[in-house]
């Protein structure tokens, strides 16, 4: 069945048989949600636990920014079950306990019946341990640890940020596509580096030499790293050190080491852009899982560019599909009780800014979604012209299955 709120290009979502079947347990904070004479009956609310200061700040202003939106379209067009939606944000710092606190404050004293907005993994480590004790759902902007999500979580959900082995998948389709036979990868020495480490040595095809090299999370000359890299480098991987890529690039190209591509982290491309400078044209990928080449994202970032003055990307789009993620759950299921939510969350399919339907595995991972790799161009995008660069598509994985641990057994977990 399709439910529309309004145009399809606007808000659509399609609903698999049995979401809304009840939660197999309720937690002490379960009802927290299911407004009562204690509760405001007019609104229901989601926290947003979001790194407005600090390392991910760019990330949190993002998100916040397109779920502010949705909730605004949303509550034009009646809101969900009668009520309008209320976001209440916390500024988290990436602080693990603090947002645990602020998680605890926003059910208890706000009745929030989700939340979102995690982007490092320690915070979505902590908020999956919170959302699981409260029965309230979490929906994690990044946070892309594979430990994050066991296969017992029924109330965390990933959005932007995908497991390592996952981030690996499109870009061994890439080696394979276009035949390379030298990859080169910085990696950071840390959970995510050394798990994507070995997801490429096990993943990559027998024929293509491999070498890399292992950098501290801190570095920020990474010429010595590079140096002992092949000169003749068809790909750099520079996902294995996140807060390193933009830098890795950069000192890459400095240096006279010239490979066709460099595999980028997911940061937002607002900040890719501009870190890379001239050199973001210069073979740089940004990883990403919204769609930003599909008729819905352009048709929600034209709106967005109409009503705030301001651009409409990956992560902004990140924000916009959770607010309307969550409202599609709560009208699943048809009441405000956190647990029916996170059903409906795990049984929906739904159809928004990705370039497959949403859809979940029982443990909150994305299933058969693709993943994207697009480079940077000087020109404005149609939806935004007075834009600097666009985002040109060069990889559209096949649909991936949601991250299996069990499938896994070169992976620690």
């Amino acid at each position: 069945m399709t439910h529309e709120r309004r145009p399809a290009s606007r808000r659509t979502f399609l609903r698999s048989g049995g979401v809304a079947a009840a939660a197999a347990a309720v937690g002490p904070a379960a009802l927290a949600g299911c407004l009562g004479d204690d509760g405001d009956d007019d609104v229901l609310t989601i926290g947003a636990l979001q790194p407005l200061s600090g390392d991910f700040a760019a990330w949190g202003q993002a998100h916040e920014a397109g779920l502010a939106f949705a909730v605004e379209e949303i509550n034009e067009d009646g809101g969900v079950l009668g009520r309008d939606l209320v976001v209440e944000t916390a500024d988290t710092g990436s602080d693990a306990g603090e947002a645990d606190t602020d998680f605890r404050r926003f059910v208890e004293r706000d009745d929030a019946v989700a939340i979102t907005g995690p982007v490092s993994s320690d915070v979505g480590l902590r908020t999956r341990e919170t959302a699981e004790e409260l029965s309230v759902p979490v929906v994690l902007h990044m946070a892309g640890s594979h430990t994050i999500l066991p296969k017992d979580t029924r109330y965390t959900f990933r959005v932007g940020s995908q497991p390592a082995v996952s981030d690996v998948l499109p870009q061994i389709e890439l080696i394979e596509e276009r035949g390379y036979d030298t990859v080169g990868a910085i990696i950071g020495d840390y959970e995510w580096g050394t798990t994507l480490e070995a997801s490429l040595e096990s993943l990559i095809p027998d024929d293509v030499t491999l070498e890399i090299a292992t950098a501290p999370v801190g570095e920020d000359d990474f010429t010595p790293f590079l140096r002992d890299l092949p000169e003749d480098l068809d790909l750099l991987v520079a996902t294995g050190h996140p807060p390193g890529s933009i830098a890795i690039h950069n000192q890459a190209l400095e240096i006279g080491l010239d490979p066709e591509l460099t595999t980028g982290a997911g940061l937002p491309p607002d900040v890719l852009a501009s870190g890379l400078g001239e050199n973001a044209t210069e073979g740089f990928l940004h990883l990403h899982v919204s769609d930003p080449f599909g008729e819905a994202f352009a048709d929600v970032a034209e709106r967005f560019v109409a009503a705030e003055e301001a651009r409409f990307d990956t992560h902004e789009a990140y924000g916009y599909l959770t607010g309307q993620l969550i409202a599609a759950a709560i009208e699943e299921a048809d009441e405000a009780d956190p647990a029916e939510i996170a059903a409906a969350i795990r049984g929906i399919e739904f159809d928004t800014l990705l370039a497959e339907p949403i859809r979940y595995t029982e443990w909150g991972e994305l299933d058969g979604f693709r993943h994207m790799l697009s480079a940077f161009e000087a020109d404005a995008p149609d939806y935004y012209p007075d834009g600097e660069w666009r985002l040109e598509e060069t990889v559209r994985s096949s649909p991936l299955d949601g991250f299996d641990p069990d499938e896994y057994d070169f992976i620690e977990n």
